[in-house]
């Protein structure tokens, strides 16, 4: 915190309710408070200082550290403050210009929607890694042979046949029969029987690092 004479004022918060109380001992009619957006991190700021009408710039965080990397020294968030205070105090104008700039209602709902979908996808991104590694351990050929693994056939396949040894004794006919009666009729059987050989034929060479009893394999099925 930089005041009107520009005295330096560091102090510490939580984000709830007796944080904010603490918060709000520092600030003034005239106060404007800057910080770096950290996502649902800094939202709960956010929130309070929108109920509390109390003027605020986000900054985007690249757009912080870019503004401020000629004045760092050290990278401690103590020091980091300072600067993003000293920024307001000294370029405001600048500032004013490149924060996040606060939406207002009918926009709020697709920002969070936009947020989470954003969210969804890193997700999704960290399970298919996840699938892929399991599949590299217990059959690892089903990799090469589904190139998008959140296909209904892949997924379908995965789950009947993740380890080789899932199709000891098990026809080619046979095999595809049964991934036919599990997955939606729109997909043609020429379609299934064409993947279904290609895994039936990989199994009789694969050699997988795990047993096909292994908790890596239960894991797998039930992603």
């Amino acid at each position: 915190m930089i005041t009107e004479e520009a005295e330096k004022i560091t102090f510490k918060f939580k984000h709830n309710k007796s944080g904010f109380q603490i918060l709000s001992s520092y600030i003034k009619f005239n106060t404007i408070i800057i910080f770096e957006t950290t996502g649902v991190y800094s939202a709960q700021l956010t929130t309070y200082l929108k109920r509390k009408k109390v003027k605020f710039y986000e900054l985007n965080p690249l757009e912080a550290k870019l503004r401020i990397a000629s004045l760092r020294r050290n990278k401690t968030d103590k020091n980091d403050s300072f600067k993003l205070a000293l920024l307001g105090k000294t370029k405001l104008a600048e500032i004013k210009n490149h924060c996040n700039k606060q939406s207002s209602s009918p926009y709020e709902s697709l920002r969070i929607l936009s947020l989470r979908y954003k969210q969804l996808i890193k997700c999704r991104t960290r399970i298919l890694n996840f699938l892929r590694s399991s599949l590299e351990l217990a059959f690892p050929e089903l990799n090469q042979i589904f190139k998008n693994a959140y296909a209904v056939l892949a997924l379908q396949i995965f789950r009947m046949y993740c380890h080789p040894d899932f199709l000891v004794g098990l026809t080619l006919k046979e095999m595809t029969d049964r991934v036919y009666k599990s997955v939606s009729r729109r997909i043609h059987k020429n379609v299934i029987q064409n993947y279904c050989a290609q895994v039936w034929l990989a199994a009789k060479d694969s050699y997988p690092a795990v047993p096909a009893d292994s908790l890596e394999i239960e894991i797998t099925v039930t992603k």
